[in-house]
């Protein structure tokens, strides 16, 4: 009991109480701020910071890589087109005006029909450009592999770097290592979709390595901290 007749208050678990003298020699007692880390009294469950912390989160996490299908893979249907469209250009010179053929059979109308052909060749060929560039989406951050797929029915999955357990890369023939494009496969250890496709990526060897490489870190960090523990 104090000189007034009430219990002393008791202090809050969760401060600090620090003692501080002013000139005149008179002590107080005012409440510090929690530690640093603390987002609570002692015993209290952790924040979200701290949760993050202990486990695979989005703190701290950073984009490392970005790809798309590259524009590399349609090289072979763009030099396919480009010989069909000389090819008609030449008929279009010597066929397309029947003054150069008098009495013959007036070619200009087939010629024309097959412009139109090829016309509609590029476009569809346009069409599978932006289908393959819009329609696959790759990121790579510190923690975490995600992989978006579709243009109008968009889907898009994760993968914990945790959890993989092999990278390699699959090219098929020897014009797709020529132009150095692959298809890198990435395998989880979880029986739900435990196999993922990065498709017609540049260098599939360096997107290889730079995945492997933290994924390894990842396995590491989890381990130190598992230590700690």
């Amino acid at each position: 009991m104090n000189a007034q007749g009430e219990a002393p208050a008791t202090p809050d678990p969760g401060t600090i109480q620090v003692s501080t003298a002013d000139p005149n020699g008179t002590v107080s007692t005012v409440p510090a701020q929690p530690a640093a880390g603390q987002s609570g009294p002692p015993g209290a469950p952790a924040g979200e910071t701290q949760q993050e912390a202990l486990g695979v989160g989005t703190e701290g996490e950073t984009t490392i890589w970005t790809g798309r299908y590259s524009v590399k893979n349609f090289i072979g249907r763009i030099l396919l087109r480009i010989t069909v469209t000389a090819v008609w250009l030449v008929l279009l010179s010597y066929l397309g005006d029947k003054e150069h053929y008098p009495g013959r059979f007036d070619w200009s109308l087939f010629v024309w029909i097959t412009g139109g052909a090829v016309a509609l060749y590029w476009l569809v060929l346009a069409w599978q450009v932006a289908l393959g560039r819009l329609g696959h989406f790759y990121e790579l951050t510190n923690r975490r592999l995600f992989i978006e797929t579709g243009v109008f029915r968009r889907r898009r999955d994760q993968m914990e770097l945790l959890k993989v357990q092999d990278v390699y890369v699959k090219q098929q023939g020897l014009f797709s290592r020529l132009l150095n494009l692959g298809t890198v496969v990435v395998e989880l250890s979880e029986e739900r979709l435990p196999i993922h496709y990065l498709a017609g990526v540049d260098d599939p060897n360096a997107v290889m390595d730079r995945i492997w490489q933290y994924a390894r870190t990842e396995r590491d960090l989890r381990s130190v901290k598992v230590d700690q523990v």
